[in-house]
Order: C-alpha cells, then sequence, then structure tokens
C-alpha cells in the first residue's frame, strides 16, 4: 500500500509567528532550545523527556542537536502502510540526515534580521530538507524551489502551486510525511547573532574605549550594569561589569586613555565638572571648557597631547571651540567655531575636528564644510563634505568620518572616507537614496574596525531585495558595499568597538537588548569552504555589465536576478568563456542582485542599474 501524505498546514505556519530569543549558551530546558531550533517541537513534547537546563557551545552544535533526536524519533517511528522500497529509502535518507547533522555545516541566514528557514544558501550550503532531496538525486528540485521560495518554510512551499505535486511526489516516494518534514526543517538565526553584554544597563551607553589591558569602559547615563548599581560608568573584564570608585554624575559623552590615566568628558560629572580622570584608585575632576553649564563633546591624543572638544557658555551665547592640554594649562585653537564639534581625529599628521560647523564664528569667509584640520590655524580639509559629522576614525592612515544620511529629504554622505594626502573625499554610499530610510534623522553615530572590515552604527533602516536591518551594519569595501547586522531595534547605536573575537555595540536601544550588547564572530554557522566572490562590472552600470565566473562555475550555470522587493526580473545573460554578458536594457533603474548557480557551487552579487 502506498503511503499518502498528510500536511498539518495551520501548525507549520503558526511557527512564523514565533520570535523566541533563546541565546544557545543559555541555561535552559533542552525542550525550549530546540523549540527555538524548530516550532513543530510544541507539539512534539513526548519526543524529549529532559527536563534538565542544558547550554550549547554555539548555534550549529544546537541545530545538530535537533537535527539527531529528530532522526532518532523518526527512525523508530516510521508511518504506517510503508511499502518495502519507501522503507529503504526513508531508512537511507535517514542515515544521510544522521551525517549531515555530524558535518555541521548548515546554511547561513543571509537573508532575514530573523530566525527563518533558508534552502540553500549563496555558497552553496543546503537546508537539511534540500540536503535530502540532493542526496537522492532531486538537485534540480532542491534549486528550483531555491530560486523561488529561499525562504519558505516547507507549508509555504506545498502550498504553492509549483512545487505541491512535485514535493508531495518526492515525500511519498521517500517514505516521508509532509509533518515529519516540517519538523526536521530548521530555522537559521540571523548571520550575526547579538546578545545583551552581561545582562546590559538601565540607561543610554554613549561609550565604549577598549583599554590597553584588554577590558572595555562602558559610559554613559545609566545607573546599572549587569544588574548592579553602576553609576555612569563601568568596566566590563570579559565576564561581568565592575564600577570604578564612587562612579560619576552628569552625563558621559566621551573617554579617551592617556598616559595611564583614563579621561572622561561629558556635563556634570561631580555635579559641575566636564572632565574626570580615573587614576587607578580615585576620581579627579576639572573643568575645561569654563563658563557655565561646561561641556565635553569630543576627546582625543593628537601629537602626544590630549585635546578636547565642547562648549563654552557666556552670557552672550555659546563658543564651540577645540582646546589643547599644555602642561597643566588648556590652550583654545584657533578660532571658535560656528557649530558643534562632535569629533576629533588625527590625519596626515594634524589634527582633524568634525561636526555642524561651517567656519568660524563671524566671517563667512574661510568656510569649513562639516570637516576642518588644525595648521596653526584652522582650515578645510580637502574638498569638505555636505552634512555634519557625528564621529570620525583614522585607520591606517585613511580616514573615515559617519554623520547625517539626510538634509531635510536629499540624500548626504552618510558614510565617507579620505585617504592620505588626497584632496577628494570619497563618499562610500553614493546611491544612499536608494536603501536607506528617507529620514530626516538618519545618520551615522560611530565606526570601529575589525580585521579589515568597517562597521558603522547609528540612526537607519536598511532594506535591498528582501534584506533589511537597522541601526548597525558593516561595510565590504566598496561603494554601497553595505551588509546589515541587527533586525529592527527600537532605539539607537551610539557607540561600537572590538573586544577580543567581540564586537560591542551600544546605544539607546531597550527592546529585547538592554543597551549594550555583543556578538562573537568567531563563532556560529559554518559555511562552505572555498566559496567563491562573484565580480560584476561595470558597477554601477547603464546597459551591459560582465560577470566573471569562477572555474567553479564555467558550464551549466543559470542566472537569476531579483530587484530590490526580491520579485524575478528577465535579464538575458550570454556565455562568453568564463563570463556572462548581462544584458540590462529592459531593467528599471534601481538595485538588484545576481545569482548564479553552477556544479553545485553558488555566489551572489549586488548590481546598481543607473
Amino acid at each position: 500500500m502506498i503511503m499518502r501524505q498528510t500536511l498539518i498546514l495551520p501548525l507549520v505556519l503558526a511557527s512564523l509567528t514565533v520570535s523566541a530569543q533563546l541565546a544557545p549558551g543559555t541555561d535552559a530546558p533542552l525542550f525550549e532550545h530546540l523549540r527555538e531550533v524548530n516550532a513543530q517541537w510544541a507539539v512534539r513534547t513526548s519526543a524529549v523527556d529532559d527536563a534538565a537546563p542544558i547550554r550549547f557551545t554555539n548555534e550549529t552544535e544546537r541545530i545538530a542537536h535537533h537535527l539527531r533526536l529528530v532522526r532518532a524519533h523518526l527512525a523508530t517511528h516510521a508511518p504506517k502502510g510503508l511499502s518495502a522500497g519507501q522503507a529503504r529509502q526513508r531508512a537511507r535518507l535517514l542515515d544521510v540526515l544522521e551525517h549531515y547533522a555530524d558535518e555541521g555545516r548548515f546554511p547561513r541566514n543571509h537573508v532575514l534580521p530573523y530566525r527563518n528557514p533558508i534552502f540553500i544558501d549563496p555558497y552553496g550550503t543546503a537546508c537539511a530538507v534540500g540536503h535530502l532531496m540532493i542526496a537522492s538525486g532531486h538537485r534540480d528540485l532542491a534549486e528550483r524551489i531555491d530560486a523561488a521560495m529561499e525562504t519558505g518554510y516547507l507549508a509555504e512551499i506545498l502550498a504553492d502551486e509549483r512545487f505541491n505535486k512535485p514535493v508531495s511526489e518526492w515525500a511519498v516516494i521517500h517514505g516521508f510525511t509532509a509533518d515529519e518534514l516540517a519538523w526536521i526543517q530548521p530555522a537559521y538565526p540571523p548571520n550575526i547573532p547579538w546578545a545583551t553584554l552581561g545582562g546590559g544597563t538601565d540607561g543610554d551607553v554613549n561609550v565604549l574605549l577598549r583599554l590597553s589591558n584588554g577590558d572595555l569602559l562602558v559610559a554613559g547615563v545609566f545607573g546599572q550594569a549587569g544588574g548592579a548599581p553602576r553609576s555612569r560608568v563601568a568596566i566590563w573584564n570579559g565576564s561581568s561589569y565592575t564600577q570604578l570608585g564612587a562612579g560619576l554624575q552628569g552625563e558621559v559623552t566621551c573617554a579617551v586613555e592617556h598616559d595611564g590615566l583614563i579621561h572622561v568628558g561629558g556635563a556634570g560629572l561631580d555635579g559641575n565638572s566636564d572632565l574626570a580622570t580615573w587614576n587607578g584608585t580615585s576620581w579627579s575632576f576639572s573643568t575645561v571648557m569654563e563658563g557655565k553649564s561646561p561641556y565635553i563633546s569630543a576627546l582625543h591624543v593628537h601629537a602626544g597631547d590630549l585635546h578636547a572638544a565642547g562648549n563654552v557658555m557666556g552670557f552672550v551665547g555659546i563658543d564651540h571651540v577645540v582646546k589643547r592640554r599644555n602642561g597643566g594649562v588648556w590652550e583654545q585653537l584657533g578660532s571658535p567655531f560656528n557649530g558643534p564639534v562632535n569629533a576629533l581625529s588625527s590625519h596626515d599628521g594634524l589634527l582633524v575636528a568634525g561636526g555642524g560647523f561651517t567656519g568660524p564664528v563671524g566671517p563667512t569667509d574661510p568656510l569649513f564644510a562639516f570637516v576642518a584640520v588644525y595648521d596653526g590655524g584652522w582650515v578645510q580639509l580637502a574638498d569638505g563634505l555636505d552634512a555634519p559629522v557625528n564621529v570620525l576614525l583614522d585607520v591606517n592612515g585613511t580616514l573615515y568620518a559617519g554623520g547625517s544620511m539626510y538634509a531635510n529629504v536629499a540624500p548626504t554622505f552618510g558614510l565617507a572616507r579620505i585617504a592620505p594626502s588626497s584632496g577628494t573625499w570619497e563618499r562610500l554610499l553614493p546611491n544612499l537614496g536608494t536603501y536607506m530610510a528617507n529620514n530626516q534623522s538618519a545618520e551615522i553615530h560611530a565606526l570601529t574596525m575589525h580585521e579589515g572590515d568597517l562597521y558603522f552604527g547609528g540612526a537607519f533602516f536598511y532594506e535591498v531585495m528582501m534584506v533589511m536591518g537597522t541601526n548597525i551594519a558593516r561595510f565590504t569595501g566598496q561603494p554601497d558595499g553595505v551588509e546589515p547586522l541587527a533586525g529592527m531595534m527600537d532605539d539607537a547605536v551610539y557607540a561600537l568597538a572590538t573586544h577580543g573575537p567581540h564586537i560591542v555595540m551600544a546605544g539607546a536601544f531597550a527592546q529585547p537588548l538592554e543597551h549594550v550588547a555583543s556578538v562573537d564572530l568567531s563563532t556560529g554557522l559554518s559555511g562552505a569552504a572555498g566559496a567563491h566572490l562573484l565580480t560584476v562590472m561595470p558597477n554601477p552600470a547603464t546597459d551591459m555589465v560582465t560577470i566573471v565566473l569562477p572555474d567553479a562555475m564555467s558550464a551549466n550555470t543559470t542566472v537569476r536576478v531579483r530587484d530590490a522587493s526580491g520579485r524575478l526580473v528577465n535579464a538575458a545573460a550570454q556565455p562568453v568563456g568564463n563570463r556572462l554578458m548581462m544584458d540590462l536594457s529592459g531593467l528599471a533603474p534601481g538595485t538588484y542582485t545576481i545569482k548564479v548557480g553552477g556544479n553545485g557551487t553558488f555566489s551572489t552579487a549586488r548590481l546598481m542599474k543607473h
């Protein structure tokens, strides 16, 4: 008798609404960990009876454990009425599933900022169900599903008229029911899974500073860190927070380490002072920006001297100035600016200031378009920028600037860099308006570098071809090369830092992460070894592009192009040796993603059509 397939469509679709946030390293009952991987465990409680708390080293280990438990149950609970052929096919694929779990190579969720199935990722790694199809000789079916429904749950795939019959027939031939396959199919976390750092804080974090001893200074306007009193400032040592003395008051806006001391700037740090200095045992306080309500917005060490930017407030108004400590005396550098100075850095041997200014107070000439260098007086750095600067970061002589992404409704620089001795700033988000939210307040507040990649944080929204994220992203090196690193955060990122293999972000966000969070970039889901990058040139383009294929893709190549909404579009591609010539004349201007596959390997590239 041939087994008839049964579908539990409402149950599977219900799993789409689950939004758990259980990290693999959390002590929790096994059942809770399994339900995080696949919501089908909610109705499979009889398959696991271990209620003792357990934790996993990483997501790979947890998914593998889920697959082994499902495989063990299915091996002893076959559907009734299987033929001998169906039983053999089922047993063989269950062995394949066990080997797949042991190998621990699972897809990366490169598409969605929340846990979701991924049928085949850009590196050619298939999900468990896709892997079983490929192992049974049905790679074409797996690749067709991936091309049309890469993020589909099994119920959605079966509900699609293109796949209901072929997937149902495949399941019947190989001795599986639809609900068994739905139970096998894991949902994968976002490529970068964040976790609150040590319990987080109860208020905004404005500052992250990696100290020379390897610890991380965390500062802002909070009263608690890690659930214990930590007033405005705390040290994270990798496992817990400690407070420096009795802590501080007011608001901390910046910090720097210099000559064995930690200097913290802000406002009202002891009730009035704008500078606090920690000598290892106690705090001392001083005022740099003399006048009413002294305030320091930035601290920086340049040419061996401590520099501070901030506001000097008098009866006639506010002066925005930069000062240098010369011995024990603070001296002003140049004329006051006509707007706030938000950041200080060094470049080409000179001190750099960035902010909301357009020149000195008073005269209209000379102008400083939001970024200036001090060379006996303030002058504009290169050709300037077109919007306020919030943060500066010099990396091996290349200076990066982050700031406003919009002025009213017009896109501005957002992120830019300038090389040594260059007279021109390079915009790194030249097509900002195509994928950043049209929001006047969208801006970048923080920058950090990790293993050659630039990370930026702030207040922004990103969406290209179903890839979405907010407030933190990685710049991959080329203009518009942006990879979002977090889902829908509820507020801005103000600070970024590296701490060992971790990227740490901090800010005003409070749900589900509590103001400070980290991710270990050395762990997570494994990618396929030897994955290839896809080269598309020119990019941006207007009519024709050349796609350079790796050797592994030189034959049996398929090409799929999707627009910014994720829809497949028609773009003719003609093979020429190990290249494809693609005609873009029929495409509307915008952002597209090209996915090329052949011989079991996949690669993607982003394309901008003018």
